[in-house]
């Protein structure tokens, strides 16, 4: 419960704290946003970068096809770099040549579900935060581009390089399995042509005379041919894969940029985030102005009541006086 003596200076004080609670409010909305922002106002410029594939030395994933997983850690490792030191080193040389200077206000945001990426610049001059922004952005492409150039020249001549290896070494091995073949002599040859025939033809002529060879070594005896043969096999799986996987970074499917602009730069005056709203320091203004009304009010008070213990003391010392010379005049 309130003691009585504060719900009698709540009574008789009330119009006064409110009275200051009220001017504090009015004085804190007009006076605490502008005393606090200072000079953080200034400008603010974004652009949007969309990603549409992804290039690894697994195969080409475009986007909203293949691994969405892949494409996600993408852009975000994309996003990443823009902000490591090596980035940001060649950024500032950049707008260095253009007569800009980077300022701290540089942020990349990448979005994984759309596969999105925000630079945002800020600056006090309109004109150079918007440079910031399209130059970071510019950079930020370009790498992305160079990146994905190496991994596709590194690739192919990785993959020309294993072709001729393995062209070469099938060269030799249809050949030890031919002259196996002709070592083993015509009866076991005659002999699994037959059981070859009575099969039956299939589509792939490569397959049937892979089999027909193994017919051969089975009726020979022969472990050598069977060998050869299977070795002949995993080879010409071994080139189907490589011929696949140059498919998959065929020129027809890495034109264009694989980070591209979405939306150009917007920008856009802002004040820093440190400035407060009007409400909010109404709100602060009120609560200090309670505050301030009360102590006031416990002072007032206090000195009314100061007042009137003397006044007190006075008349009674009065009193006492008058009451004295009544007994002097009695006298």
């Amino acid at each position: 419960m309130i003691p009585e003596h504060y719900w009698r200076i709540l009574k008789s004080w009330y119009w006064l704290i409110g009275g200051i609670a009220l001017a504090c409010a009015l004085i804190a909305t007009a006076a605490l946003p502008a005393l606090l922002s200072g000079d953080s106002s200034g400008y603010s410029s974004s652009v949007t970068l969309g990603v549409t594939r992804l290039v690894s030395f697994s195969g080409t994933t475009a986007a909203g096809e293949g691994d969405d997983e892949a494409m996600a850690s993408y852009t975000t490792s994309i996003a990443e770099r823009g902000s490591s030191p090596q980035f940001t080193s060649i950024l500032k040389n950049a707008l260095k040549a253009k007569g800009v200077t980077l300022t701290e206000g540089l942020s990349f945001t990448a979005n994984e579900g759309l596969f999105r990426i925000t630079i945002e610049a800020t600056a006090a001059v309109p004109n150079d935060a918007q440079v910031i922004a399209d130059t970071a952005a510019e950079q930020l492409i370009a790498d992305t581009k160079a990146e994905e150039g190496r991994i596709a020249l590194s690739l192919t001549s990785t993959t020309d390089q294993q072709e001729t290896e393995l062209l070469a070494r099938l060269s030799v091995v249809y050949q030890d399995r031919l002259d196996r073949l002709l070592a083993i002599g015509e009866p076991a040859v005659r002999q699994a042509l037959a059981d070859f025939v009575s099969r039956g033809v299939g589509a792939s002529v490569t397959a049937d005379y892979e089999r027909l060879v193994e017919d051969v070594a089975r009726i020979s005896s022969d472990p050598q041919l069977a060998i050869l043969n299977t070795e002949a096999e995993a080879l010409e799986s071994q080139l189907a894969e490589i011929s696949a996987a140059s498919r998959d970074f065929s020129t027809e499917l890495l034109q264009g940029d694989p980070v591209s602009i979405v939306t150009p730069s917007e920008t856009v005056p802002f004040v820093s985030g440190s400035a407060l709203k009007a409400r909010d320091s109404a709100v602060m203004g009120l609560f200090a102005g309670l505050v301030l009304g009360w102590i006031a009010a416990n002072m007032l008070e206090s000195t009314q009541l100061n007042l009137r213990m003397k006044k007190h003391r006075e008349e009674e010392w009065d009193t006492t006086l008058t009451s004295a010379g009544s007994l002097f005049s009695d006298d």
